[in-house]
């Protein structure tokens, strides 16, 4: 007979449930019912908030501005950048075109066109003039630089020019340039041979005295003065067709000035020389061998920032017997390809050259400034 045995139901249910939970996963189990908290745990908290709040008056009040307590977040407010060491001396907001500076020198600023091409010379200015203008596409805290190539075609000679110029923080100017003059069949005639180069080289300094030639009061112009050393290497050409000397030296002022308002560029120079087709054909002649003063003039006018149209005219000695020398002008176009490279173009009259009379052709010109 077996024995009818009370179990303990309530309490094995209990531990089965509490079984069940433990062994359950985690994203299964309950979570507990929230409790409010005690008596104590609320007087210490409001006490905690007094005490922060009291705190942040009294830094207010000293002069610090309460931080809140929660900050963004660097990634979503990174710090600036700091100024590039190159440029941490340039004003805020000064963004003229391709400045930067280094040693306390600055490169660049010039606006553009406004340091004009090199003249057949060498120098800074127009194709066939001078100007009072620095070479280079520097400011007075700067130094600039420039090189050049220049040809003109003509109906019986070939005329091109290339060198280079370096320009002292807008105020001192040292050039240098080659000039190669080929005589075609005028060489011939002249038993020189066909195609005979008759060359020259020329050394130029310039230095401004005052004014400026973009800024400043519009009725002061840029006021320069020039030398430039002209040594012919064909002494015995020169000879031959009567100059009395084979180098020479000329001087020279200039004023320039660029009126924005008005789009316009004006420029005169008075030359003090005695050079025969700029010194190609020598120094002095039978008719004259001292030297004599000579005008040269520019007038412009700025289509846009990029390009310049205008008019040259060039005023020349005439010292030889046997080469009538005429006056020279020229119909020009400057285009700026970029900061530092101009193309000029123009219609050029020579006039007579030696034994050939109306020398009219086309000039092109490529500088590259710095």
């Amino acid at each position: 007979m077996v024995k009818n045995t009370h179990l303990p139901w309530p309490g094995i249910i209990r531990s089965a449930a509490l079984l069940a939970c433990l062994t359950a996963p985690a994203g299964l189990r309950a979570a507990p019912a929230p409790t409010e908290p005690s008596a104590h745990a609320r007087s210490a908290r409001e006490n905690f908030i007094s005490a922060a709040d009291e705190g942040s008056m009294e830094a207010s009040e000293g002069g610090v501005t309460p931080v809140p307590s929660q900050q963004p977040s660097d990634f979503d407010n990174p710090p600036a950048p700091p100024p590039h060491p190159f440029d941490e001396n340039i004003p805020a907001g000064d963004v003229t075109s391709g400045r930067s500076s280094y040693g306390g020198l600055r490169w660049g600023g010039k606006l553009r066109l406004t340091n004009g091409i090199a003249s057949l010379d060498g120098a800074s200015g127009g194709g066939l003039a001078g100007w009072a203008i620095i070479a280079g596409k520097e400011t007075v805290e700067g130094i600039g630089a420039s090189a050049h190539i220049s040809y003109v075609e003509l109906p019986d000679y070939n005329w091109q020019s290339h060198g280079a110029a370096i320009g002292l923080f807008d105020r001192f100017e040292l050039s240098y340039a080659r000039q190669n003059l080929d005589t075609i069949d005028v060489g011939a005639a002249l038993g020189l041979g066909r195609s005979y180069v008759l060359n020259q080289d020329v050394f130029g300094a310039k230095l401004r005295l005052f004014g400026d030639a973009v800024y400043g009061p519009p009725l002061l112009p840029q006021i320069a003065v020039g030398v430039q050393y002209k040594n012919n290497l064909d002494d015995a050409v020169t000879q031959a067709i009567g100059a009395k000397s084979d180098d020479g030296t000329d001087f020279y002022i200039a004023a320039t000035k660029i009126v924005l308002s008005q789009s316009l560029l004006l420029s005169g120079t008075l030359r003090y020389t005695k050079a025969n087709q700029l010194g190609l054909l020598g120094f002095g002649g039978d008719k004259s061998d001292d030297r004599s003063l000579q005008f040269e003039g520019s007038l412009g006018y700025m289509l846009s920032r990029n390009l310049v149209v205008g008019a040259e005219y060039r005023t020349k000695p005439d010292n030889l017997g046997i080469a009538r020398e005429d006056d020279w002008w020229d119909l020009f176009a400057a285009w700026s390809i970029t900061d530092h490279f101009t193309l000029t173009a123009a219609y050029a009259d020579l006039g007579t050259i030696a034994i050939a009379e109306k020398q009219r052709g086309g000039l092109i010109s490529l500088q590259a400034s710095f």
